[in-house]
C-alpha cells in the first residue's frame, strides 16, 4: 500500500512491539487516523509488547491552536472554548 496523501502531521509509534511495524502497516495505520480523523491514539498488542500510535504535529500547529483558543475566548460574550476530544 503506497501512502502519496500529504499530511501536516506524521505517524509516532511507542513501544518495544514497534519493531513489528512493516511499512504496509505503517500506512494502513496512516490511513486508519485519516478515515477516523476523532481517533487520537491507537494501541496495538504484539507478541513483542505494546506499541502506541498516535499523531505528531509540529509545535507550531499547537501554538497556533493555542493561538486560535486564546483569541476566540478574548472575544466579546464569549465565556469559556470547550474542544472535545473522541474517547
Amino acid at each position: 500500500m503506497t501512502d502519496p496523501v500529504s499530511r501536516s502531521w506524521q505517524l509516532l509509534m511507542v513501544g518495544p512491539g514497534s519493531r513489528h511495524i512493516t511499512p504496509d502497516l505503517h500506512d494502513r495505520l496512516m490511513r486508519l487516523l485519516d478515515l477516523l480523523p476523532q481517533t487520537r491514539l491507537i494501541e496495538l498488542e504484539t507478541d513483542a509488547g505494546d506499541v502506541s500510535v498516535s499523531r505528531d504535529w509540529p509545535s507550531d500547529r499547537l501554538e497556533e491552536v493555542k493561538a486560535i483558543e486564546a483569541e476566540i475566548t478574548e472575544m466579546p460574550g464569549i465565556v469559556r472554548l470547550t474542544l472535545f476530544q473522541a474517547a
